[in-house]
């Protein structure tokens, strides 16, 4: 049990490097962001939460190239 609820604490955190990973090879924040909505024409709005959080790991990940 504890290895599952571990498991699922660390889900978000290897979600997120894997977009900073994706976020590093796209400078563009247009094509970034068109890469993460949904396929599918859903009457849902996306979730200001999640573009702000996305854009927040986009630029977190193209400050590290000026760095570099």
């Amino acid at each position: 049990m504890a290895t599952l609820t571990k498991h699922k604490k660390e889900q978000p955190v290897l979600w997120m490097a894997d977009c900073y990973d994706l976020a590093k090879r796209f400078p563009n924040p247009h094509t970034w962001l068109m890469l993460l909505e949904p396929l599918e024409n859903t009457d849902q709005d996306l979730n200001p939460f999640h573009i702000w959080l996305w854009m927040e790991i986009w630029k977190a990940a193209q400050d590290q190239e000026e760095c570099a």
